[in-house]
């Protein structure tokens, strides 16, 4: 690929929200210790840094925003002075990571109950023993060893028959296998059919190849045969206490590499347990050790241990807490909170939490948010996963939009501020552009009406010059003092706009109806000077209401 090339599709990338992406891309094609790889290590550090700062609320988004767009613009700047020299003691045409061979691991349980969320797992690591760590080994694990991996990797589940699981990824679909540790995909599944059906695991590395703009993946699919049932399976189908072996093996090879057949093997029957770090700190989110087996050790714990009539004095909350936890799905949160709304329990914001985790629905985060608007201990996990089920919303939309996954977007996202995105995808689309800009148009003024902000009046006035329904956005604005206040000036500005070339009474007196003591009082005088009897008569309407404010004011 061409320097040119190159630089102008990483560009592109930046522009359509996917710094990361690019600069993990670019990181690939440089030599390991050169001065340009140690650059874009440190930008991809300090994107790092921000999004983590954001997710524990130690910044505001505004602050987020300005880190964020610092790193484009230093990502920009390396862009442009890129040379052909920087890639030359490594081709483009070679692969960052040609022989670096790890483990893969996935977990799909063979029996799942019907219209119940199923968490499934894949991943990979360099170091075998890291794989292992902070889950449980059960016999619906498969672990591939000594597999050719990469330093970017993607992993999907997919259901080949269209309409049989409901999937929703919980991590992004192209991540970075570091060295260190391990990297994880997950995803909730929801079997929506009952019977014996197929779900396809595929894992690719992410190959860049002379001659394409954009890495190419080799992957590696697996058909897992799963058996959804309308009650709980109470065993499962596979022998316990052993991996299930698939018949198959993973085989990563780059084309510079012989071929050969990796090896598999199966780890023995283990005994279930919890990996935790040395130091005893908490793992990070990515390794958290399953909540259900927390409360069921706990409660085994305290059945064993504590006498009977101790035990006849713990308090109900706390037990069925316990229980609900055991269980650790939807339908029992679900439970407890109904229960417990209105009683009260110092487990109630844990539960409507873990709710929403364990299902992945919008509806369950906003019940959250609703409920522990001011101080919720989880506010800034729920407003991350949120912001990730907008993102993933405007990426269908840019996929194929229409009228009703717009007004849906308004409908969920009422306090999104990314209209523009969708604007700017409708406009790429040449078919039906008109209709579909006339509702994006309807949904910038009714996220406006549901929740005005100023940078939502900003947008709109800069989206659609011609304003036609400027007096909409104007009312409600007005339905908040405090954005009216900030964007007064730019609405007066709006409106006189209108006026400039040839004010009429009517419009003057409508500006004065809407803005009686205006900012941009100047601009209106002079624009009135066009016709010096309407400015006369509205410079001494302006008086007599100034004169009334002064007395008002004087007492």
């Amino acid at each position: 690929m061409h320097l040119a090339e190159l630089r102008q599709n990483m560009e592109a990338q930046i522009r359509e929200g996917q710094l990361p992406e690019a600069l993990n891309a670019l990181l690939a094609l440089l030599p390991d210790r050169s001065e340009i790889y140690r650059i874009v290590s440190a930008l991809i550090a300090r994107l790092n840094a921000a999004n983590k700062e954001r997710f524990r609320n130690t910044i505001d988004f505004d602050e987020y925003q300005r880190r964020v767009d610092q790193v484009s613009a230093d990502f920009f700047d390396l862009l442009a002075g890129l040379k052909e020299s920087d890639f030359e003691d490594k081709p483009a045409s070679a692969r960052a990571t040609a022989g670096k061979q790890g483990s893969v691991l996935y977990r799909v349980p063979d029996v799942m109950q019907i219209q119940k969320p199923t968490r499934c797992t894949i991943r990979v690591a360099v170091d075998e023993d890291t794989i292992l760590e902070n889950i449980l080994l059960d016999e619906h694990v498969e672990i591939k060893s000594r597999v050719e991996i990469s330093d970017v990797m993607s992993a999907e589940l997919i259901d080949p028959e269209g309409n049989t699981f409901l999937i929703n990824p919980l991590n992004k679909h192209t991540q970075l296998v570091k060295d260190t540790g391990f990297t994880e995909w997950n995803f909730n599944v929801t079997p929506l059919i009952e019977g014996v059906h197929q779900l396809l695991v595929k894992v690719s590395i992410m190959e860049i190849v002379p001659g394409f703009a954009e890495p190419i993946p080799r992957e590696v699919s697996l058909m897992e045969t799963v058996t959804i049932v309308a009650e709980p399976p109470t065993r499962s189908l596979a022998p316990s206490g052993e991996f299930k072996p698939s018949g198959q093996s993973f085989a990563f090879q780059s084309s510079s590499i012989a071929e050969k057949e990796s090896e598999v093997n199966y780890s023995k029957s283990v005994e279930p347990q919890i990996a935790f770090p040395a130091s005893g700190a908490p793992p990070a989110p990515n390794q958290r050790p399953n909540r259900s087996l927390r409360a069921l050790a706990l409660l085994l714990a305290f059945l064993v241990i504590v006498p009977a009539a101790t035990w006849a004095i713990v308090p109900a909350p706390t037990i069925d807490w316990w229980v609900a936890s055991v269980k650790d799905n939807p339908e029992a949160y679900a439970s407890y909170i109904q229960e417990y709304s209105e009683k009260g329990s110092p487990h109630l914001e844990k539960a409507y939490f873990y709710k929403a985790e364990t299902s992945g629905y919008l509806a369950d985060l906003r019940a959250y948010q609703e409920k522990f608007q001011q101080d919720g201990k989880y506010k800034a996990k729920v407003l991350s996963k949120i912001t990730a089920l907008e993102t993933k919303s405007l990426e269908n939309i840019r996929e194929r939009p229409d009228q009703m996954k717009i007004r849906q977007f308004v409908a969920d996202f009422p306090e999104s501020e990314r209209l523009s995105e969708i604007k700017q995808a409708v406009e790429n689309r040449p078919e039906n552009r008109e209709a579909l800009l006339v509702e994006v148009e309807k949904a910038y003024v009714s996220s406006v009406q549901v929740r005005p902000t100023e940078a939502k009046v900003v947008a709109y006035l800069r989206d659609f010059p011609k304003q036609d329904r400027l007096n909409e956005v104007d009312a409600a604005a007005r339905a908040n003092p405090e954005v009216f206040q900030k964007v007064q000036a730019i609405l007066e500005d709006a409106y006189l706009k209108k006026m400039e070339q040839n004010p009429t009474e009517l419009q003057s007196d409508q500006f004065l109806d809407k803005f009686p003591e205006p900012v941009r009082k100047e601009r209106f005088e002079k624009i009135l000077e066009q016709k010096p009897v309407l400015k006369k008569a509205a410079e001494k309407r302006m008086k007599r209401i100034e004169d009334v404010r002064k007395a008002r004011e004087d007492g």
